[in-house]
């Protein structure tokens, strides 16, 4: 049986901590760019993950 797509890691998928720090990346950059036109941008306190919540 040969692989398929789904069977197979693809490299055009990045990883969920990945994406988390590219999406990160880009709100900062938002804000940054508002900022120099004097606007605000929406932004949404990040959730505290179980980790934190139960310290440790």
């Amino acid at each position: 049986m040969e692989p398929t797509a789904k069977t197979q890691p693809s490299r055009l998928t990045p990883s969920p901590k990945a994406l988390q720090q590219a999406l990160e990346k880009s709100a900062k950059q938002a804000q940054k760019m508002a900022a120099a036109f004097g606007l605000t941008v929406p932004t949404v306190k990040p959730k505290m993950n179980s980790m934190s919540r139960t310290g440790g």
